[in-house]
Parts: structure tokens; C-alpha cells; sequence
């Protein structure tokens, strides 16, 4: 009876020291690098058994960026926004929208997020395992994959003369094409497009659907886009382009477990107010057309008056 009591007390005391760890490996993700020098890529820091994340900022860099908005996009896209918003060991990657075509362009970045070292009640994989890894040593490489970060943010805001503005394109391409590594074999993937959205090609102009009836009285040297028609009307009137989108839209398993947020840069103070109301509405339109539906658009606020 004695003994009994013992084991039930002993098995007692074992549940409890064990559950903090057993919660802690059930709280990440299967695959997810239970020590750094056995579990992931030296070269660029991503799990070698896993694809546990993929988030993709897609900038455009078609139009002209004043500071106030480089300063806006910046605190979101690099530096603490950045760590705080991506998961230990999930993939960065950044893409230029400039002036060479989707297919022709390549990642100015695209590592994985090493982890801090620290405990984190939003990120538990962020500490340190202490079976096979030391907190010094975990902290200096993540000290030193930060440090690469400074340097991609120093040299990545350029703005570039472009006949066209591929936004269409370049979303698409990311989605269809093997090489960029943005399958739905990832357990989340998020792409981030930073951009004013207004679409510039043979194909899909939005400068000319984006003129009211007023505007177009205008002579044509005064004319600018001031007011986006309704997706429904630009697939309507526009025939090609309608084939286009369809022969080229991404299908339901290029788009699981899809989310996409747009940082929507602002030019208020060169266009109509109206066309970002408008815009954002044939976007969002579009969007759920081609299947995306875990859509989230940020305005940035005016900064001129």
C-alpha cells in the first residue's frame, strides 16, 4: 500500500516537471529545428526537414517615393516590425517590382528569420533548446543574420525609370512558378505587395479605367486618373484583358493557405481622393476573382495637406 502510494506520487511529480516541456514541443510546428548546427541550412538559415513559413514583400518601385513613405514602409517591412511580425525559422524574401519583366527578376534577398534566444510567449520556438545549443552562441548568429538585415534595408530603396508598372504580373508569376519557392507545401505563406496599385501595361492599363466621364473631357495632355469603374465593368469592356486574366489567374492550389496584405502607398497629394476608395475596391474585386480572399489593405495616411 505504501509502495502504491509512493509510484502514484512519483508518476505525480514526473507529469508535472514534464508538461511545461511536453506543451512546449506541442506548441511547434512539426519539422520545426530542435538544434541549429544539426536542423537547418548554414547558407541561409531555413529548417533542412521543413517548410514551416514563406513571407514574400513585393515592392514597387515604378512610381516616385517620397522619405515620408520610404520612413513608413521601412518600420514595416524591416528592423523590429519585421522580427516581430515573422516566426523563428519561417523564410524573407524580397522582390522588386522595377522595370524588368517578373521572369527576369531575382530576390534581392531571401533567407530565413534565425531566432533571438530569448523566451517569447508569442513565438516559443524564439528560445534557446538547451540539450544541443548555447544561448551565446544563438545569440551572436542571430546578431549576425540582423546585421545582414541592415544592409539589405540600406541598399534596397532605389526608385527606377519604368515604362510599365507589372503589378498583375509579378503577383502571378509568384504564384505559378516553382522557382520562387512559394508553395502551398508551406505551412503559412503571406505575400506583402507595397505598392500605390496602379497596374501599367499593354494588357492592364488602370490609368485609362481609372478616368471618370468628367476627366475624359479634359484634353488629353490634362487627363489623370481621379476615379476607378467597377472590376465588373473593366472585364465587361475590356475583352482582352478579361481572356488574359483568366488564361492567367492562379488556380485554387496556387492560392491555399494564401494570405496577401497590401501596404498601399499614397499619392493623394498628385491624384483625386476618390481613386483610392475606387482602386481599393477593384483590387479587392480582383482578388477575390482570382481566388484570394484573406486579403488585408493598410492605407498610409496623408503626409502632405
Amino acid at each position: 500500500m505504501m509502495f502504491q502510494k509512493f509510484r502514484n506520487s512519483f508518476f505525480l511529480i514526473l507529469i508535472f516537471l514534464l508538461n511545461p516541456l511536453t506543451l512546449n514541443a506541442s506548441s511547434l510546428p512539426e519539422g520545426y529545428p530542435k538544434c541549429y548546427n544539426s536542423d537547418i541550412s548554414k547558407k541561409n538559415y531555413c529548417p533542412l526537414n521543413a517548410k514551416l513559413g514563406h513571407k514574400i514583400f513585393l515592392v514597387d518601385f515604378t512610381s516616385r517615393w517620397e522619405q515620408p513613405q520610404i520612413d513608413w514602409v521601412k518600420g514595416r517591412i524591416f528592423g523590429e516590425g519585421l522580427i516581430a511580425d515573422t516566426p523563428p525559422y519561417h523564410k524573407i524574401s524580397y522582390l522588386k517590382i522595377d522595370n524588368k519583366p517578373p521572369h527576369s527578376q531575382k530576390f534581392f534577398y531571401s533567407k530565413c528569420r534565425f531566432k533571438k534566444g530569448n523566451k517569447s510567449q508569442k513565438f516559443p520556438g524564439e528560445a534557446v533548446s538547451k540539450k544541443c545549443e548555447g544561448v551565446d552562441v544563438v545569440k551572436s548568429i542571430f546578431e549576425k543574420w540582423n546585421k545582414q538585415m541592415k544592409s539589405v534595408e540600406e541598399g534596397f530603396f532605389e526608385n527606377v525609370d519604368a515604362e510599365q508598372s507589372l503589378i498583375y504580373e509579378y503577383i502571378v508569376h509568384l504564384l505559378r512558378e516553382s522557382s520562387a519557392d512559394f508553395g502551398n507545401e508551406y505551412k503559412t505563406r503571406e505575400l506583402v505587395i507595397v505598392s500605390d496599385l496602379m497596374q501599367y501595361s499593354k494588357r492592364v492599363n488602370f490609368f485609362k479605367h481609372c478616368k471618370s466621364a468628367k476627366m475624359k473631357l479634359k484634353p488629353k495632355d490634362q487627363q489623370k486618373a481621379d476615379k476607378c469603374q467597377s472590376f465588373e465593368k473593366l472585364m465587361s469592356k475590356e475583352k482582352s484583358f478579361a481572356q488574359y486574366l483568366n488564361s492567367t489567374k492562379p488556380n485554387s492550389d496556387m492560392v491555399k493557405n494564401l494570405k496577401v496584405k497590401v501596404l498601399f502607398i499614397n499619392h493623394a497629394y498628385e491624384h483625386e481622393q476618390d481613386l483610392y476608395v475606387t482602386l481599393e475596391k477593384l483590387w479587392k474585386d480582383m482578388f477575390a476573382y482570382m481566388g484570394i480572399n484573406n486579403v488585408e489593405i493598410i492605407g498610409q495616411i496623408d503626409f502632405k495637406p
